[in-house]
């Protein structure tokens, strides 16, 4: 599709519009004296219009019309030959003097005449093509010449060149093209016409220079005209420069491509694509009285976006290799301004985009949503434009097919792209080599840390995600002393802590910041003394950067006394580390038989290794894996249990009081009721799917099992939740029936939500939490020195259960501020860790 506007362009020079009729009026006179034809003479008038006709493209049709009139006297024959080769079509073709004078002795006479040409070269000596034409007509018969006497010579134009069109980077041609070039006249009788391909398409000459040599002048113009009227393809482009002596100049502008566009508005969202074999697409929006706004999100590959304004010149262009997102930017023109300078009525603020692939695979669609406003949501499992609310508590989103939602601002899912960076680089000077910021850089992730000893020089380099329409500066701040200084430049560093902020300000002027705390040798405060020194180097940024956000908190090692590569395969093995393949499907080992229905197959290797690996998890966010679980009544409330039970199947409930009773739970147990909370919702599911959550199984109903105690896996379908029921009825001992003194203190059997949830409490306490095991990691991954077997005692075979469920508790901790209290956080050392960690398939 490609996209055409209304208006034409108006052909003008410096003294006026010039028409070649207004020349010819102006060499001849109106008072004729010729008598009326007769019809020996209106056969060859009837010759003569049909020759002249088949110099052009002129039809038959158009040519008997031709002689109709020149039969009723409304035209003379030597002005409708005058009229067809000084026409465009004919000066075209570039018709030299000597080739004018043998097609207009071919035109009168029906053949070239050799002494009639030279008669006619001659009179072209002094005088104008109009002239030559009437004298050579008037020769043949007097009752044919032109309806009056031209004379002189005319306007004569020479010495002509025009810029070449040249195709952009992207290698096509787009908006108002203006082209430059020059000439040399006598008189000012001149007249541009513009082409493409032979069409004529008007153009607006504007004069830039005008110098007067004697009976000369020199002229330099601009010629511009607009590109959207062109179908898309390849085409030639030319100018002819027609004066008033008949002669014509024509003069190449070279190839250019325009490229199918299809047309988008502002606050729309569009699914489209580069389809198989392109390199890319092209689209056009007009933005009205707006800024412009373009957005990409659900990127299937790799792509490079670029911003064209109205008159085609490139406003700017983004790659962001491996970010999900790209953005486009551009700010309202003055479309009055360009309206001015070219002619062109009515200009729109429009733009062209240009998505293109960054690979050379042509093989396959690069899919990719367009969204045509500020900001942009993930609702519904779609992406939409914001287009209205109040900004702060509810916003209204429309969806590709413009319907409308209007919805909570917080449950909008508001993409948070606006003051972004798509890049950052870190690089030691001295050794000239990137260093490990942590955690990896991630363009949603607002803080890093980074350890360095014995070097105290850095340079960082940094993209925002909007590119060229984002502004980003660099302060350092080194105990107190503030310096700022610009990407690329070394920055010195003392010892001790340097806080790095960079400050990202998006083209709407709003703007957000990230922070790089850097610690070189030790601190003022005694943390690398008291906590950093009995870790392993390679967890030192990491806690860097807890204790820069988080200096409440407490840091103690564990120290396994195993080796990394032993207790990953021995974790590695009989099912022990097991993923949902229908949720995480690259990270299920190939060929995998089912552990447990409907799909729990054992994990790749590398992702036990990232799950096992404590460095990966020393974020805010995810620290809470190593949580020490104990009841603390200065951090547990229930009103922190209702939060984290919030939305899930027992939010609301009119049976039960959950928060209480898990509260009450905890502190019987003296375990932490929001790591009960949690295990719930892990086991039972975030909507109670399992039929232990309701005491509904069938055979067993009126049996609960809230923690999945017992619940070992089987290959044969439910038998997970089957064994929970029979642990549930009567301990281990199902077959024998009979439940031990120690399984009766666990409130078994299990026949109400209460005896469930409190009794199960006190199990995971005596079995788990008073062993030692006593935080989500340890519980999944039994590596405890403590002169037990190791690797069996495990809650759970799920490998992301520590860091699922430490997530929710963070995010529970935060709905009730709790995040900066002084929770203490055993964290796990193995030797032999490996060098590289971090990543998941």
């Amino acid at each position: 599709m490609y996209v055409r506007r209304p208006e034409y362009f108006i052909v003008t020079a410096l003294f006026g519009i010039l028409a070649v009729a207004a020349a010819v009026i102006t060499a001849i006179s109106l008072d004729t004296g010729i008598s009326d034809p007769d019809k020996k003479t209106l056969k060859k008038a009837d010759d003569i219009v049909a020759r002249a006709g088949a110099l052009t493209s002129i039809s038959n049709e158009e040519v008997e019309i031709a002689k109709a009139r020149v039969e009723d006297g409304l035209i003379s024959c030597g002005d409708y030959v005058i009229s067809v080769m000084t026409s465009p079509d004919y000066l075209l073709k570039g018709v030299s003097d000597e080739k004018f004078a043998n097609d207009l002795c071919s035109v009168i006479y029906g053949e070239v005449r050799q002494d009639e040409v030279k008669y006619i070269m001659n009179d072209l000596k002094d005088n104008s093509r109009l002239v030559a034409i009437d004298k050579a007509i008037t020769s043949e018969s007097k009752k044919l010449r032109a309806s009056g006497s031209p004379e002189g010579m005319g306007s004569v134009i020479s010495n002509v060149s025009l810029e070449a069109n040249r195709d952009e980077p992207e290698q096509y041609t787009v908006g108002i093209r203006e082209s430059s070039g020059s000439y040399t006249a006598t008189g000012d009788e001149v007249r541009t016409d513009f082409f493409v391909d032979g069409s004529l398409y008007y153009g607006y000459l504007k004069f830039t220079d005008n110098k007067n040599t004697g009976n000369s002048s020199y002229r330099e113009f601009i010629l511009s005209w607009d590109t959207a009227d062109v179908a898309p393809g390849r085409h030639e482009v030319y100018a002819l420069l027609r004066s008033s002596d008949g002669r014509g100049t024509v003069i190449s502008g070279g190839e250019i491509t325009i490229p199918a566009k299809l047309m988008i508005e502002p606050n729309s969202v569009e699914e489209t694509s580069i389809p198989v074999g392109a390199e890319n697409s092209w689209y056009m929006i007009d933005c009205n009285d707006n800024d412009c706004y373009i957005n990409f999100a659900g990127i299937s590959d790799d792509i490079r976006v670029s911003l064209y304004d109205l008159k085609g010149n490139l406003i700017g262009t983004n790659e962001n290799p491996g970010i999900p997102y790209a953005m486009l930017r551009g700010k309202k023109q003055d479309v009055d301004a360009v309206a001015k300078e070219t002619g062109i009525s009515s200009v729109s603020n429009c733009y062209y985009i240009c998505v293109s692939r960054t690979g050379t695979d042509l093989e396959d669609d690069v899919d990719f949503t367009m969204i045509q406003s500020r900001e942009f949501a993930y609702f519904d499992g779609t992406y939409m434009a914001v287009t209205g609310g109040d900004g702060v508590n509810n916003v209204k989103l429309t969806d590709m097919d413009k319907n409308t939602y209007d919805v909570e601002k917080a449950k909008a899912g508001i993409v948070p792209v606006g003051c972004t960076l798509s890049s950052l680089y870190i690089t030691d000077v001295q050794s000239s080599e990137e260093v490990n910021i942590y955690p990896k850089f991630d363009f949603l992730v607002r803080d890093y840390a980074y350890y360095i000893s014995g070097s105290n020089s850095l340079s960082l380099r940094c993209t925002a995600l909007e590119g060229y329409s984002a502004n980003v500066t660099l302060v350092a701040d080194s105990n107190g002393s503030q310096r700022n200084f610009a990407p690329g430049e070394i920055l010195d560093l003392p010892e001790g802590e340097t806080l790095i902020t960079i400050n990202v300000t998006s083209f709407d002027g709003s703007a957000d910041s990230y922070r790089f705390y850097v610690l070189n040798g030790h601190d003022r405060g005694g943390f690398y003394e008291n906590t950093l020194s009995k870790f392993p180097k390679s967890y030192y940024s990491g806690l860097w950067l807890l204790h820069s956000l988080k200096p409440n908190y407490i840091f103690t090692p564990y120290y396994t006394n195993l080796s990394f590569g032993n207790a990953l395969d021995a974790e590695n093995s009989y099912g022990r580390s097991l993923i949902e393949k229908s949720s995480y499907p690259r990270y299920v080992k190939p060929n995998c038989k089912v552990y447990d229905k409907p799909d729990w197959m054992a994990a790749k290797t590398e992702v036990v290794s990232y799950f096992m690996d404590p460095r990966n998890f020393l974020t805010p966010e995810k620290v809470f894996a190593f949580e020490m679980l104990g009841f603390d009544p200065k951090v547990h409330t229930v009103e922190g249990v209702k939060e984290i039970i919030k939305g899930s199947f027992m939010d609301g409930s009119k049976d039960y009081d959950y928060a209480q009773i898990i509260y009450e739970a905890g502190k019987e147990a003296g375990v932490s009721p929001y790591f009960l909370a949690s295990r719930i919702i892990q086991e039972m599911g975030y909507n109670g799917e399992s039929a232990l959550s309701r005491g509904d199984l069938t055979g067993y109903e009126g049996y609960y099992n809230f923690y999945n105690i017992g619940a070992y896996a089987t290959t044969e379908p439910g038998g997970a939740v089957i064994n929970g029921a029979k642990y549930a009825q009567w301990g281990r001992d199902w077959e024998g029936k009979e439940i031990t003194d120690t399984e009766a203190s666990y409130l078994l059997p299990w026949t109400s939500v209460e005896k469930a949830i409190k009794g199960g409490a006190k199990w995971i306490a005596s079995g788990y939490i008073d062993k030692g095991q006593n935080t989500l990691y340890f519980q999944k991954f039994d590596v405890l020195d403590d002169g037990t077997e190791k690797y069996n005692h495990q809650y759970a075979q799920n490998i992301m259960m520590a860091y699922s469920e430490g997530m929710r508790y963070y995010r529970s901790y935060a709905s009730i501020g709790m995040t900066d209290a002084a929770f203490e956080f055993v964290i796990p050392v193995y030797n032999d860790m490996p060098a590289t960690y971090g990543s998941l398939p």
